[in-house]
Order: C-alpha cells, then sequence, then structure tokens
C-alpha cells in the first residue's frame, strides 16, 4: 500500500465510524497539531496514542459531523496533503459550521507519524461560543 492509498483508507475507516482501525493507520509516537483557542475543544497537539484517542474523543464529544469531505489527495515522498472541507454542529451550542481546511501527512514505515492541520479557525470558534 503506498501513502495515498493508507490515507484514503484511512478516511475510508473514518467514514464508516471504525476508529479502531483509524487509529491502526497512525505510529505510536504520532504528533497531532490543530491550531486553534481554547473554545475549541480538539485545538492543541495531541501526542501519541493516548493523545489522538483523546482528540478524537474530543471531537465525537463536541460535534455532530453532517459531512467530511477529502476533495484532493496529492502524495511527494513520504508527505501526503489533503484539502477538504467539512459540516458540523456543535452540541453544546447548537450552532452549524462549515470549514476549509488542509491536512499534512508524514508517513514512514506505512505508518502515519505527524499531522498537520491548516484550517481558518475563527468560524469554529464562534460555534463554540455561547
Amino acid at each position: 500500500m503506498d501513502n495515498i492509498q493508507l490515507i484514503q483508507q484511512m478516511y475510508k475507516d473514518f467514514a464508516s465510524g471504525n476508529i479502531p482501525a483509524v487509529l491502526s493507520a497512525f505510529d505510536k509516537d504520532v504528533i497531532w497539531i490543530r491550531p486553534g483557542e481554547p473554545a475549541i475543544p480538539f485545538s492543541g497537539v495531541f501526542k501519541g496514542m493516548e493523545g489522538l484517542a483523546k482528540m478524537f474523543s474530543l471531537v465525537a464529544q463536541s460535534v455532530k459531523i453532517k459531512a467530511f469531505h477529502p476533495k484532493i489527495i496529492l502524495g511527494n515522498d513520504d508527505t501526503v496533503v489533503v484539502i477538504g472541507e467539512d459540516d458540523a454542529d456543535v452540541i453544546a451550542t447548537g450552532k452549524s459550521y462549515t470549514s476549509q481546511w488542509v491536512y499534512v501527512y508524514t508517513i514512514k514505515d506505512k505508518k502515519i507519524t505527524h499531522v498537520q492541520v491548516y484550517i481558518d479557525t475563527l468560524e469554529l470558534s464562534e460555534a463554540f461560543k455561547p
């Protein structure tokens, strides 16, 4: 499986709700960086499998994802870039947001070792504020 296929499979697993399969795509020492202010519960730096599981748990507890669309997937050596968008409702406030994003994955030995998320956090932040 090449790096693009690894990411495509991970997104398919995410779409089907198979979080154990999603987690299996990541290295045990993964670092996930997602910008955002404290109002966004799943922003920050998450390290290792425990941090990754915490981040996915925070997402599940705080938003209801209505749509998640990876639109473009590009790869070069150990880097895969995914451009997409999602729509979600914030459970605590009932507000909705649509976000455009870019995820940059670093892959070594068929495992994701680093994720950097690029996203305009203003709309998400506003949706999380009462």
